[in-house]
């Protein structure tokens, strides 16, 4: 038998194949996962970078609102930084008014333009109006009571004084501490919190006002009588200008600033050179009317110098054209109503801002309210309190209304020294309180209504879009 013999060269030629293939599969698959690594890496870089270029646009933004005389460019692309610049960012503002501003900022590496990241931001500057109420000086014989609500921020640059369960449906700030009655069992309900904090920097004066009345608004010398109009004008009455009320459009600008002499009793209130504003009415469009002395909201229609006329058109005080409110008592939540939601007012007064009760141009003894109140405004007394005139002058008399009413404040109060608006703890005459915040007051305000002394513009919220 034979056998057929079989050689081995070349035996192991497919098994080298087969081992090299491997490694270059293998070499293949390390190099592209290391490419690809790599770009990731690049890719992640640029994406943090484009983060880091739209920070700086919100950087520069806050810069450019704190820093006088700095310009910005909005809608422009803006190389970052300027030497050597390796990103880039473009600025865009979604809203622009006195106290709010929002803008988005888009960002990106210039070696990778495509990969972009975009920051929406609101500013905010710190404001009088961003509380329901204010005080400069919180005398130690006014409490806060059973029974009152403050429907809004509450801040006070001196002590918070509590005498039984008053409740706050906002933030409550103080600078010095909360007192609480003796002898009295108390518990308040700070529903978001309160907090010690630092004082706020308070004005002394509204003459600033005067400038912009006189540059491009309306300016008055002594007593002056204002009905606000629903149809977006106000007629005004001031006997040193001449013997008949003249019905004219708002300023162009929005301020009117009543000048004079300072008096301090009621018998002088209605003296012809005192800086006083009598004002009531309804109101359609934006306004500031600023006293050198004060500013009494009437229950009729000042205009009338004669009370047996005037006492046919009732005003029941400050409201508003468009604009109106709701207030859910039990949450506290505050919405705006109404066809335009754009009225809003400031009242300034150097000294005091009271509700007239009692008197008249000619006569003494008139009842000058008769009941329930309204004052939509953002009220402001420098030097002095917001509150009944009957207590505030020492009026003689009875105080009204009697029996009590109601003075229903949407707005701000912003005071010197907490004032007194109800005159009996049985509430059998004088006004009982109902304060809610015109929320929009957080982020606006009346045209040139002063700021704080150490107001300034910070980031309040920001997120990326």
């Amino acid at each position: 038998m034979k056998f057929r013999s079989f050689s081995s060269k070349g035996a192991a030629l497919p098994t080298v194949i087969m081992v090299m293939l491997v490694v270059m599969t293998s070499a293949t698959i390390v190099l592209s996962l290391t490419t690809s690594q790599a770009k990731t890496g690049v890719i992640y870089e640029d994406n943090i970078q484009a983060l880091h270029s739209a920070e700086a646009g919100l950087n520069q933004y806050l810069w450019y609102l704190n820093k006088e005389g700095a310009t910005l460019k909005l809608d422009t692309v803006v190389t970052y930084p300027e030497s050597d610049p390796e990103s880039a960012f473009i600025i865009k503002e979604l809203e622009n008014t006195n106290m709010q501003k929002i803008i988005n900022v888009t960002g990106w590496s210039l070696r990778d333009p495509d990969t972009t990241r975009t920051i929406e931001a609101t500013f905010t500057q710190r404001s009088f109006t961003q509380y329901v109420y204010f005080s400069e000086n919180d005398p130690s014989n006014i409490w806060w009571m059973d029974g009152d609500k403050c429907f809004g921020p509450y801040h006070t640059n001196t002590s918070l004084s509590i005498s039984g369960s008053p409740e706050f449906f906002d933030k409550v700030t103080y600078v010095n501490q909360i007192v609480y009655q003796s002898g009295v069992t108390s518990n308040p309900k700070f529903y978001a919190g309160n907090e010690r904090v630092a004082a706020v920097g308070y004005p002394n004066t509204n003459k600033e006002l005067m400038n912009y009345a006189a540059a491009d608004g309306y300016v008055y010398q002594g007593r002056t009588s204002i009905r606000l109009n629903a149809d977006g004008t106000i007629t005004v009455w001031n006997p040193n200008s001449g013997s008949n009320a003249v019905t004219r459009p708002l300023p162009s600008n929005g301020v009117i600033y009543v000048n004079g002499t300072s008096v301090t009793n009621a018998s002088a209130r209605y003296n012809l050179a005192a800086g006083n504003v009598f004002i009531s009415g309804v109101l359609n469009g934006r306004l500031t009317v600023a006293a050198a002395n004060d500013i009494y909201i009437t229950d009729y229609d000042p205009t009338y110098e004669s009370y047996s006329q005037a006492q046919n058109h009732e005003t029941n005080g400050i409201s508003y054209a468009n604009t109106d409110f709701t207030v859910n008592t039990s949450t506290g939540d505050i919405t705006v109503t109404g066809s335009g939601q754009e009225d809003m007012l400031g009242l300034i007064a150097d000294k005091n801002v009271s509700v007239l009760t009692y008197g008249w141009f000619d006569k003494g003894d008139f009842k000058a309210a008769k009941g329930d109140i309204k004052v939509y405004a953002a009220v402001f007394a420098i030097n002095g309190s917001f509150g009944n005139s009957y207590n505030m002058y020492s009026d003689t008399g009875t105080s009204y209304p009697n029996p009590y009413g109601t003075l229903s404040v949407r707005g701000a109060i912003i005071q010197n020294q907490r004032g007194v608006v109800g005159i009996r703890s049985d509430k059998s005459y004088g006004y009982v309180k109902d304060y809610a915040h015109d929320i929009r007051m957080k982020y606006e305000s009346p045209p040139y209504f002063p700021v704080p002394e150490d107001s300034g513009w910070e980031i309040n919220t920001w997120k990326e879009k």
